[in-house]
């Protein structure tokens, strides 16, 4: 489901539930790996160099807020229950600019592009609902509220947190690195737009704290329609899919992508274009000269087609269609065949999801349908771990098929390298690549 660890993180379990998702336990393996090389900067989910924009004027115009209405932002944690803290605060602040920000997106949809916005398509639904009486639209300034359910982890704040806290922009609770964001000010203060639009919402954000019906602020969205500025200056900021071309070299930087094998993968993409993960890696270690940048491309070299024989072989025996291991012996013994477990053994030591299929494994790849077995004893291992139960288990030589899967890549594809099955964020990488070079 999620795919770039921290431009790639650890997986977010508030994000998505491992029970449901990577039968094989592979992401915590892969994703090691590919946080070698991108320095924990990019995630699967935060790959829209826009949305990164919008998170950075958002908490910009919090920094702001904070350093220069300190007064209206202490008073508003006694007025209002729900702000029992800082966080809170800054939370619900976060979930109305949000909210406001697809509002006014999605009622300019005609003469802008909303592709990738979050909460997109919740957002015009309740517009189509209300009729044009936009008295009738709640703007709930709180960290449970918001367009989305589970805003504050699946909006925009949401999937880029991650890699904001590991370029050191803040912390987990919305504490801002003064040094970063004095950089970011004299960033936007050259961004004639983005400056109007921060000092728009510091006004909008004073204004909201000055609600008092409720336990927190709730505005209706009737306020702003008329608002033809607030509205032009979302437009001009953030309605089309290029970005300013200071903004372009912000995170260039920020993403870790001008140096090192992030640096050599990001330059593949551009001249490989489509090509295969398996291609972009191999041609960005042929590229790389640093020795140690050059060692991590060769740890995924190594690694990646033992984890994928170790995939295919589970979403092979998974496929409903497939009543016995005998059926698919052909298969799996091509998946053993030159098996390259050697290269893989001395990476053991550095991930311990690693250390422990190698471990059901290892013994048996001299043979398909033994492998196959020490595949699946593997699985139920990783299932009972999460507290759950096998997807697919063996009554001798037949399958039962509990949560049944199935594949479209030919064992051929596999063995011969041709396809990987873990993408290591270049999926990512190609998204930010694409963003970065619109204009």
């Amino acid at each position: 489901m999620m795919e770039w660890s921290n431009i790639f993180t650890i997986p977010d379990k508030e994000l998505i539930s491992d029970s449901s998702v990577d039968p094989m336990g592979m992401q915590m393996i892969w994703t090691y790996f590919g946080q070698l090389i991108f320095r924990n900067k990019l995630t699967t989910v935060s790959t829209d160099v826009r949305n990164y924009s919008i998170n950075l004027l958002h908490h910009f115009a919090l920094y702001r807020f904070q350093q220069e209405r300190y007064e209206e932002f202490n008073r508003a944690q006694i007025k209002f229950p729900y702000y029992r803290d800082a966080y809170d605060t800054k939370a619900g602040m976060i979930i109305f600019m949000e909210d406001l920000l697809v509002y006014s997106l999605m009622d300019q949809k005609n003469t802008v592009n909303v592709l990738g916005i979050l909460g997109s398509n919740k957002a015009q639904d309740d517009l189509d609902r209300s009729n044009g009486n936009y008295e009738e639209i709640e703007i709930h300034a709180e960290r449970t509220k918001g367009v989305l359910v589970r805003q504050i982890q699946l909006g925009i704040n949401g999937r880029y947190k991650g890699p904001f806290m590991n370029m050191g922009l803040m912390t987990k609770n919305f504490e801002y690195s003064p040094k970063e964001f004095e950089r970011i000010e004299e960033l936007i203060s050259q961004w004639p737009e983005g400056k109007k639009l921060v000092n728009k919402l510091m006004e909008l954000l004073s204004e909201l704290l000055q609600k008092n019906d409720r336990d927190y602020p709730v505005v209706t969205l009737d306020r702003y329609k008329n608002d033809e500025e607030l509205w032009k200056l979302y437009s001009d900021c953030f309605g089309k899919l290029e970005i300013n071309k200071l903004l372009n070299n912000f995170w260039l930087e920020k993403l870790g992508i001008i140096s090192g094998a992030a640096k050599s993968i990001f330059s593949e993409i551009n001249h490989l274009g489509e090509q295969s993960i398996p291609a972009i890696i191999a041609s960005a270690f042929k590229k790389e000269e640093d020795e140690k940048e050059k060692e991590l491309l060769q740890w995924i070299l190594d690694l990646e087609p033992f984890l994928s024989r170790c995939s295919h072989a589970f979403y092979l025996v998974s496929d409903v269609s497939v009543k016995r291991l005998s059926d698919i012996k052909a298969d799996l013994d091509a998946l053993v065949t030159n098996m390259p477990i050697e290269s893989v053994l001395p990476l053991t030591c550095r991930n311990k999801r690693l250390e422990m299929l190698v471990e059901f494994v290892k013994n048996n790849t001299g043979n398909g349908v033994q492998f196959a077995e020490g595949v699946l004893n593997y699985h139920k291992k990783i299932m009972e771990d999460r507290g759950g139960s096998a997807w697919v288990e063996l009554d001798n030589d037949y399958i039962k098929h509990y949560i049944p899967q199935t594949t479209s890549t030919s064992t051929a594809d596999i063995v011969s390298g041709g396809y990987w099955y873990n993408r290591y964020y270049l999926d990512a990488v190609k998204s930010i690549y694409n963003g970065l070079n619109l204009n």
